[in-house]
């Protein structure tokens, strides 16, 4: 018998929903709900997170705290309990550099372990501390996308003592920055934002439903990350990315996102071809689809602590994404720019325990 085009698609088609509905079989799937589902749950949490970030007129904007309000409130009898010290360098540098007094180690990449989170507090807030603040801010966000009060130093020991990895690293990027600045381009036509979203003064609570999904993903992503991957810890320097976006075939591979303030998107320009949707409105879903799968991602903000708090939620998301280290500040002089070297400079706060 001769089959008619019509009926070979028809017999094709039947064919193809027999053979998916059979490895489905032998997989063991059933079905998509729980996957949308695990997906919904974690978008929603990033909409959380990101909308509560704390703004300009809190007492630490952004999530950030810096050496000279940490160590006045630990000084200071009436507030001096208010704080949890988590310290999550490398082992080798809380031997030979010292640590803050009174700070508990955890290592990094264990974070979101059920044994690790059983040693925090929920009744105060956790300052993450990191060497530079650039993996700080990644603890910090794990720790607020899991329902826990958390802020990070800003600079990192660099800006606490004199701890060589630390004020080297922060202070680098910002002399670059001064000696040898890469472009910028004024916007070009409206940002591409939803605006005017109100933003929730404080974290709203992890649902109990959720918070294994949630933790299971910030294990995963906290668990690999290392140094030994093509961008160490989730960054990527200003040189780098310079040299990227100057291969043609790189540069069309890479989605520039831009999380800061639109105002100071256009009044202090941008890296060209950066699209500007402000941190805490990112994860509005009309905003949250404009980001391209199967392209790198670099997320750009004033000093890259910002823009690190948002990078491990895209990856927790399925994004390819990565961070300006240093962000804008180590791109081209900005008035943050001035701030780490000063801050660097400034560093002379004690620590316990130097080898």
């Amino acid at each position: 018998m001769k089959l008619r085009v019509g009926h070979w698609r028809a017999a094709a088609t039947l064919l193809a929903l027999l053979l998916a509905s059979l490895l489905a079989s032998a997989c063991g799937d059933t079905g998509g709900e729980e996957t949308t589902g695990q997906v919904d749950t974690l978008t929603r949490r990033a909409g959380e997170v990101f909308a509560s970030a704390r703004g300009s007129d809190s007492e630490y904007p952004g999530n950030m705290i810096t050496a000279a309000q940490l160590y006045a409130v630990l000084n200071d009898p009436a507030r001096a309990d208010e704080f949890f010290l988590l310290d999550t360098r490398p082992t080798l540098e809380v031997e030979n550099q010292g640590s803050i007094a009174g700070s508990t180690w955890i290592e990094m990449q264990s974070i979101a372990k059920p044994e690790s989170l059983a040693e925090l507090p929920t009744d105060k807030t956790i300052v993450c501390i990191s060497p530079t603040g650039h993996t700080a801010n990644q603890v910090c966000t794990t720790l607020r996308w899991l329902g826990y009060d958390a802020v990070l130093l800003k600079y990192g020991m660099g800006s606490w003592t004199q701890t060589v990895a630390g004020r080297d690293i922060t202070a680098g990027d910002a002399r670059r920055a001064m000696d040898f600045p890469y472009p910028v381009v004024d916007a070009a036509g409206p940002a591409t934002v939803t605006a005017n979203t109100p933003t929730v003064s404080t974290l709203p609570p992890v649902p109990p439903g959720d918070y294994e999904d949630l933790r299971a993903a910030a294990d995963e992503l906290m668990s690999n990350n290392v140094l030994d991957q093509e961008y160490p810890f989730n960054h990527i320097t200003a040189k780098r990315l310079h040299d990227r976006l100057a291969d043609p075939v790189l540069a069309g591979e890479t989605f520039l996102l831009d999380i800061r303030d639109p105002a100071v998107y256009r009044a202090r320009g941008h890296i060209e071809g950066a699209i500007d949707i402000p941190w805490r409105e990112l994860g509005q879903p009309e905003n949250l689809v404009q980001l391209p799968h199967g392209q790198l991602i670099v997320v750009i903000g004033d000093n890259g602590r910002d823009a690190g708090q948002v990078t491990p939620i895209l990856k927790m998301l399925g994004y390819d994404a990565v961070t300006l280290r240093s962000g804008m500040a180590g791109w081209s002089p900005t008035p943050e720019t001035q701030e780490i070297l000063d801050a660097v400079a400034a560093a002379h706060y004690p620590v316990v325990g130097k080898g």
